[in-house]
């Protein structure tokens, strides 16, 4: 199929934008969004700008903000809210919290009633479509690397093009689609013969896969998603069959996949374990999709909940199959200035010179020694010999230690630079795994380990005598981030596995309401059995039985310290009794209350760190491989999901 020239056009445009080269926003108004909309097709002629008013004392100003409008005539006397097309607020490109300005300006969007709402800073971009019958509907929520996609952009195009949105009759759309959708439903309430015919318009189930790109489809759902590479942001589309819903379209950003979608996956609806769903009645469920709000049926439900699993399953598997080549969970994730990576350690500002110093001096193009090996742009440090990037180094200044006379410390990052990646596609993707090693392309933690055993004591030695700083004293400010944890798999010490049953506990502390039992059986079991012959004369004997009433009754801190006199004749081995219930009932469950699950994992952790407790190698096995897919779970979702909640 050829691609019209007018699409080609946007789509080398926008391959071609660098969005660095934006300073303010007006260079966001005239260098990105008034070319952006000429590849569009809308004539300048078709365009007004309107200025923004604040209102002061109960009077209202102008102010120096402006909000470009587009119409399908350039006869101003036509121009009016009937016909309005597009609203357009530009923002300052530092400027990252768009909500909060979207928030700001629906009042404007609302004044000039237009199709489409767009608001940008540059680099994100959120369009809104006005959908008479579900209100405001976001139809884009991305950024610039996203949109240099061919599909994106065309897809962009496609749904924003000037000879598209001008011929959307606004009356029509207005009057005609709300009479409709109540006509429907009410139609439909009275006749539930009409379901068998209504089948016929489901979708066909499939799934597909090609390269990053990964459809799954059930009868009455379709999600379209553009899986993630290598740390980057994939998208998704998601679409439904019933008449009801039919050519709605629902796109949801990387933040919203991880967000909202992630959480709860291989659940039913009716668990409430996932975030996304409200049950209203048996058979009726408010879902709640990026900003879009809608009303399922039990069986869209269900098809809406099995798109998820197969594509956040797909999506969950790259980002950890990304971090365990890079061997990056051990460290830190930032994202500053336009800049991706992990903190390896930390250094003082003096030595950071002279890292870069010594990486201009032994440029790879200004000898043949095994160090010459650089290339420095932008204060990045490329390690290559100038066919192969092995690792791109970059700085960031430490916060913590900004504020502090005499402490100009900076973080060291592992940076996730988008040259050193670009291998990173549909026809490449397991030759690039291969490339990891010391010869290709470096981990973090390689990275890491041969800036401090081999760089920085070679950039030391090479300035010592021109320093003012000894060595001692360099090598006294660096700040070496590690865990100190022993691998869950090598664990001989009991008390070694508490560290990890922390993180587990934190992160169920603040995860939904339930969370689905098969991810805590063998867990229950296992540390059950583990703690099952802990002496007796353990301390805190209070505190583990509170916690086991509070599973049981469900009830109040007043109503536990109500009970509290009966149980001073308590011992552990109630304790125990107690537990063994909690692991009779969990197995006969579909899932489990999140508090529950706290509440039990605070009493392992309490037996662990303060029980003199007899076990078998059997037993701390058991312990062991219950524990670790639960807790990569929990680190997974500690990562990537809670951040963008």
């Amino acid at each position: 199929m050829t691609i019209p020239e007018s699409i080609k056009k946007f789509i080398t445009w926008i391959q071609g934008f660098d969005h660095r080269i934006l300073q303010n926003e007006d260079d966001v108004k005239e260098k990105f969004i008034l070319p952006m909309l000429h590849y569009l097709c809308y004539p300048e002629r078709c365009r007004r700008e309107y200025p923004l008013t604040t209102s002061k004392s109960g009077q209202y100003h102008r102010n120096n903000q402006v909000i470009q409008v587009y119409y399908p005539t350039d006869d101003i006397n036509q121009q009016n809210i009937n016909n309005s097309l597009v609203a357009i607020k530009t923002i300052a490109p530092d400027e990252t919290k768009l909500n909060d300005i979207i928030q700001q300006t629906k009042i404007y969007n609302d004044r000039f009633n237009t199709l489409f709402f767009i608001i940008t800073n540059g680099y994100q971009i959120k369009v809104f479509k006005r959908f008479h019958y579900y209100k405001k509907e976001s139809i884009f929520d991305i950024n610039i690397d996203i949109l240099k996609d061919n599909y994106i952009a065309s897809d962009f195009y496609n749904k924003l093009n000037f000879e598209l949105v001008k011929n959307i009759d606004k009356k029509t759309t207005s009057s005609l689609l709300n009479t409709k959708y109540k006509l429907i439903e009410r139609f439909l309430r009275q006749h539930p013969d009409l379901q068998d015919i209504l089948e016929k318009c489901d979708f066909e189930s499939s799934t597909t896969r090609e390269g990053y790109r990964l459809v799954v489809v059930k009868k009455k759902v379709a999600i379209a998603c553009n899986l993630p590479k290598a740390f980057g942001e994939g998208n998704c589309e998601i679409e439904f069959s019933s008449i009801i819903l039919r050519g709605l379209k629902i796109y949801l950003n990387h933040q919203d996949i991880l967000g909202q979608l992630m959480t709860g996956l291989h659940t039913q609806p009716d668990w409430r374990c996932r975030r996304i769903f409200k049950q209203l009645d048996k058979n009726t469920f408010e879902v709640y999709l990026g900003q879009t709000t809608l009303i399922l049926s039990d069986v869209e439900a269900a098809d809406l909940c099995l798109c998820i699993d197969g594509v956040c399953q797909e999506y969950k598997n790259l980002l950890i199959q990304f971090e365990n080549i890079l061997e990056t969970w051990d460290f830190k994730f930032v994202n500053f200035s336009g800049n991706r990576g992990f903190i390896l350690f930390s250094v003082r500002q003096e030595l950071w010179n002279l890292m870069q110093q010594f990486a201009n001096e032994f440029n790879y193009i200004k000898g043949k020694s095994e160090w010459h090996l650089f290339h420095t742009k932008n204060m990045s440090i490329r390690v290559s010999r100038g066919i192969h990037d092995h690792t791109f180094i970059s700085y960031q200044t430490d916060i913590s230690f900004s504020s502090l006379p005499n402490n100009h410390q900076v973080n060291v990052i592992y940076e996730l630079n988008d040259v050193n990646l670009q291998s990173i596609d549909t026809d490449e993707f397991t030759s690039w795994q291969q490339d990891i090693g010391s010869w290709g392309t470096w981990t973090a933690k390689y990275t890491k380990q041969w800036l401090l055993e081999k760089y920085i004591p070679k950039v030391i030695n090479y300035y010592s005598q021109k320093s003012q700083i000894s060595e001692a004293e360099f090598l006294a400010k660096i700040t070496n981030y590690t865990n100190g944890r022993m691998l869950i798999q090598e664990i001989d010490n009991i008390r070694d596995l508490a560290p990890y049953l922390h993180d587990i506990q934190s992160w169920l502390n603040i995860y939904v309401e339930n969370i689905a039992a098969s991810l805590l059986k063998s867990y229950y079991q296992a540390y059950t059995n583990l703690v099952r012959n802990t002496d007796s004369s353990i301390t805190g004997i209070d505190y583990i039985i509170g916690n086991l009433r509070r599973i049981e009754w469900k009830n109040t801190q007043e109503e536990i310290d109500n009970n509290r006199t009966d149980w001073k004749n308590l011992t552990f081995k109630y304790a125990i009794d107690c537990l063994d219930k909690q692991v009779a009932r969990i197995n006969n469950c579909e899932y489990e209350n999140s508090l529950k699950a706290d509440l039990i994992t605070r009493i392992f952790i309490w037996i662990i760190e303060n029980g003199k407790i007899s076990f078998s190698q059997a037993q701390l096995n058991a312990a062991k491989q219950a524990l670790l897919p639960l807790w990569e779970q929990s680190r997974f979702e500690i990562r990537y999901v809670y951040p963008n909640r």
